[in-house]
C-alpha cells in the first residue's frame, strides 16, 4: 500500500509537477505569445493606419486644392468602418479643421486621453509643397480583443496538453492574422502604385471578409472620386485656359475694330515711358463726320465704318507701330521713334489723305476726315497724363479751326486750356454769385421814334475785367454745359422785366431773347419751363420773343420745329435772327408760324453802296409781307440806311444810330416812363 502511495504520491506529484510544468509552460508560452501578439497586433494597427492613412491623402490633397469640403468628407467617411478608428480628421497649412468625422457614440473628450489611443499623421503635400496634415486617431480595442481571446485560450490551454495547445495556438495565429497580412500586402501595393483598380480577394465569411468588403467598397469609392476628380480637373483646367484667353482679348482688344482698346493703349504708353532714351510721336485722331453718318445710316453703318477707318490706319504706319481705339470715333497711333516734324507731318499727312478717301459701306460711299493732333515723347511731356492730354488740346485745336487737318501741340496751347478752364470756373462763379446782367436794345417803327420791342442783351459784371459781352463767354458755356444754367437766368430775368415794364405801362412791350441751341432738348423740357414761367407770372400773349437762327432750322426733322410750334400755340412769338446768311431750305417758313424775320447786319451794312444788297433787302421784305411776317432791320447806323429802309417799307429798325443797348435801369428810364408818363396824361386828358 505503501508502495502504492509513493508511487500514487509520487504519481500525484509527477502529476503536478509535469501540470506545473505544463501549465508554467504553457503560462511562459502563452505570455510570451501573448507578449508577441501584443506588440505585432501594435505595429501591424499602425502600418494598417498609416497605409490606409497614405493611400487617403493624395486625393484629399487634390480636394484640398479645389477646397471641396465635400469631396473630403465623403473620403474620410468611410475609413470609420474600421472598429478601432474614432476619428478622422483633415487640417490645412495654418492648423485650421476643414473635415472632421468620428465614430458614433464617441465623446470629443475621450479623444484627449493620448495615452489609451493611437494616433496617425499624415502630411498632405504636392510637389513637395504642404498644404496641410491628415489626423487618424484609433482606440486600443482591437488590442484588447486579442487579450481577451488569448485569455480564453489561456484557460483552454490549462485544460489542454501542451502540444495542443501549441498547435491550436498556431492554428489560431495563421487563421486570424492571413487575412489581415492580405489586406496590408494590397493596401501596400496600391499605395505604392496609386493602382485604385486592385481589389482584395475574400477569404472568409466572418469579420475578415467583413473587412475585405468594406476595403473594396472604399476602394471603389475612391476610384469613382479620383476619376470624377480627374474630368473634374480637366474641365476646369479647359475652362480656365479659354476664360484667361477671353479676358484678355476683352481687357486689351476693342471688340469692334479688333485694334488694341484703352487700357491697351495706357499701359503701351507706360511702358514706353519707362524705357530708357526712348522717343516716339502720339497722335490723336477724331473723325469729322462721324455723327451724321450715324445719325443718317444708322449705328450698323457707323460700326462697319468704323472697322475700315481702323484698317486705313494701320496701313498708314509700320507694324510695330500701335493703332488702338480709345473709343467712339476717337484713334490714336504711337510712332515709335520719331521725335521730328517732318517725320510726323508725313505721317499726319498720309493719315489725313487716307480717311479722305470715300468709303464703299453696303453699296453707300460714305465721306469722313480726320482731325489730328500730334505730340512728342519727351518733349511734350514725360508723363502719360502729359501727353494723353496735350495730344487731345492739339487735337481739339485742329476741330477748332475747320477740321480735316493736323495741329502740333504747343504750350500756347497749354496756355489757352488753362485760360479757358479759368473762365470756366469763373462763369460757374458768376452764376452763384449774380454777376450777370441784362442790357436791352431798343427796336424801333420805321419812323424811328416809337419803340414796342427791345432785345436782351446778356452782359457779365466781372469782378476784374468789367463788363464783358457774350462772344466772350457764351461760346465757351456751350461748349462746356453751362448754356442751361445762363439761358435760365436770362429766362427768368427778362420774364421779370417785361412784367414790371408791363405793370408801369399798362402796355406790352415785347422782349427778344436770344437762345442757343444746344438748350433745346428733346424731351421738350425747355419748352415746358417758358410756357410755365410766362403764365405763373402772368405775362400777356406775344410779350415774348423767341430769337433763333436760321442755321437752327437745317434738319426738317429736328425736335426743335416740333418745339417751336409748341411755343408759338402757347402765345409766344418766334423771330428768325441774322436771317439771309443761313444755308436751311426757306420750307421753315412754310410750315413754322414764324412772327419776325430780323435781317443780317451785313445786308444792311453795304446797302448804301451795293444794289445788291438792295435787291436782297426787297425780296426778303416781299416775301415776308406776302407771308404775314415782320420785318426787322439789324445794325442800321446810318441815315442813308434809314431812309433806304423806309422806302422799302421795313416794318422795325434796330442799331446805333437810334440806341446802343443800355442797362435795365437806363431802358426804363428813356423808354418805359415816358411811355407811361404819356399813357397817364392820356387818360387824364380823356377822362
Amino acid at each position: 500500500m505503501k508502495s502504492l502511495f509513493s508511487i500514487d504520491t509520487i504519481s500525484k506529484k509527477l502529476l503536478i509537477m509535469l501540470m506545473s510544468v505544463a501549465i508554467v509552460s504553457t503560462i511562459s508560452v502563452a505570455l510570451v505569445f501573448s507578449a508577441y501578439e501584443l506588440t505585432s497586433a501594435k505595429r501591424e494597427q499602425i502600418e494598417s493606419l498609416e497605409s490606409v492613412s497614405n493611400m487617403l491623402s493624395p486625393n484629399i490633397t487634390a480636394a484640398l486644392l479645389f477646397d471641396d469640403q465635400d469631396a473630403i468628407k465623403e473620403l474620410i467617411k468611410p475609413v470609420l468602418s474600421r472598429s478601432d478608428i474614432l476619428s478622422v480628421t483633415v487640417t490645412n497649412i495654418d492648423g485650421n479643421i476643414l473635415a472632421e468625422s468620428t465614430a458614433p457614440n464617441i465623446d470629443k473628450t475621450s479623444l484627449n486621453e493620448t495615452s489609451k489611443l493611437t494616433k496617425v499623421i499624415t502630411p498632405l503635400s504636392l510637389d513637395n509643397q504642404g498644404y496641410g496634415e491628415l489626423f487618424i486617431i484609433a482606440d486600443d480595442s482591437y488590442i484588447n480583443d486579442r487579450i481577451q481571446f488569448y485569455g480564453k485560450f489561456l484557460l483552454l490551454l490549462l485544460l489542454s496538453t501542451f502540444a495542443v495547445s501549441l498547435f491550436l495556438s498556431l492554428i489560431l495565429r495563421r487563421i486570424f492574422l492571413s487575412p489581415i497580412l492580405y489586406l496590408s500586402e494590397i493596401s501596400e501595393k496600391i499605395t505604392t502604385s496609386n493602382d485604385y483598380t486592385l481589389r482584395a480577394t475574400e477569404q472568409s465569411n466572418d469579420e475578415i471578409g467583413q473587412l475585405t468588403t468594406c476595403f473594396n467598397s472604399m476602394l471603389d469609392t475612391i476610384e469613382q472620386r479620383e476619376t470624377l476628380l480627374e474630368s473634374q480637373v480637366k474641365l476646369r483646367t479647359k475652362e480656365l485656359e479659354k476664360a484667361n484667353i477671353q479676358l484678355h482679348e476683352f481687357a486689351y482688344q476693342d471688340g469692334l475694330t479688333d485694334l488694341p482698346n484703352r487700357r491697351y493703349f495706357y499701359k503701351k504708353l507706360q511702358s514706353l515711358i519707362e524705357v530708357n532714351n526712348m522717343q516716339f510721336a502720339l497722335i490723336f485722331i477724331d473723325l469729322d463726320g462721324f455723327k451724321e453718318v450715324n445719325d443718317t445710316l444708322g449705328h450698323d453703318y457707323g460700326d462697319l465704318l468704323l472697322h475700315q477707318v481702323a484698317k486705313r490706319l494701320q496701313n498708314c504706319v509700320r507694324a510695330n507701330d500701335t493703332v488702338a481705339r480709345l473709343g467712339g470715333d476717337e484713334f490714336t497711333l504711337i510712332i515709335e521713334g520719331i521725335n521730328d516734324v517732318e517725320r510726323a507731318t508725313e505721317i499726319a499727312q498720309k493719315v489725313k489723305n487716307s480717311l479722305m478717301q470715300s468709303i464703299n459701306i453696303n453699296g453707300s460711299q460714305v465721306h469722313v476726315t480726320g482731325s489730328i493732333g500730334l505730340t512728342f515723347y519727351p518733349a511734350d511731356g514725360r508723363s502719360v497724363e502729359d501727353l494723353v492730354k496735350h495730344a487731345d488740346q492739339a487735337m481739339y485745336l485742329s476741330k477748332s479751326k475747320g477740321r480735316n487737318r493736323y495741329e502740333f501741340f504747343s504750350y500756347v496751347i497749354e496756355e489757352q486750356a488753362i485760360e479757358k478752364r479759368r473762365i470756366i470756373e469763373e462763369i460757374r462763379i458768376a452764376l452763384k454769385e449774380d454777376q450777370f446782367t441784362l442790357y436791352y436794345q431798343p427796336i424801333f417803327d420805321l419812323d424811328g421814334i416809337n419803340v414796342t420791342k427791345a432785345e436782351a442783351l446778356i452782359r457779365w459784371l466781372h469782378p476784374q475785367q468789367g463788363l464783358l459781352g457774350p462772344n466772350e463767354f457764351i461760346p465757351i458755356a456751350e461748349q462746356n454745359g453751362l448754356i442751361e444754367q445762363i439761358g435760365d437766368w436770362v429766362r427768368d430775368r427778362a420774364i421779370k422785366d417785361a412784367a414790371h415794364w408791363f405793370r408801369l405801362t399798362g402796355k406790352v412791350t415785347q422782349v427778344s431773347v436770344n437762345c442757343s441751341p444746344l438748350q433745346f432738348d428733346r424731351a421738350g423740357l425747355w419748352v415746358d419751363n417758358w410756357i410755365l414761367a410766362c403764365n405763373k407770372i402772368g405775362l400777356p400773349r406775344d410779350t415774348i420773343i423767341i430769337e433763333i437762327t436760321e442755321n437752327t432750322l437745317m434738319d426738317p426733322d429736328s425736335p426743335i420745329q416740333q418745339q417751336l410750334h409748341r411755343l408759338s400755340d402757347s402765345g409766344i412769338d418766334i423771330a428768325i435772327d441774322d436771317f439771309g446768311v443761313g444755308y436751311s431750305s426757306l420750307a421753315y417758313l412754310q410750315r413754322l408760324d414764324i412772327d419776325i424775320l430780323k435781317i443780317d447786319r451785313s445786308f444792311i451794312q453795304h446797302m448804301e453802296t451795293n444794289e445788291n444788297s438792295i435787291a436782297l433787302i426787297r425780296a426778303i421784305i416781299t416775301m415776308a409781307r406776302h407771308l404775314k411776317v415782320k420785318v426787322v432791320a439789324e445794325g442800321v447806323e446810318t441815315q442813308g440806311q434809314h431812309q433806304l429802309l423806309q422806302q422799302l417799307s421795313c416794318d422795325y429798325l434796330q442799331g446805333f444810330l437810334f440806341a446802343k443797348p443800355m442797362p435795365t435801369k437806363d431802358f426804363i428810364k428813356s423808354y418805359i416812363k415816358p411811355l407811361a408818363t404819356q399813357i397817364e396824361t392820356y387818360k387824364s386828358v380823356t377822362d
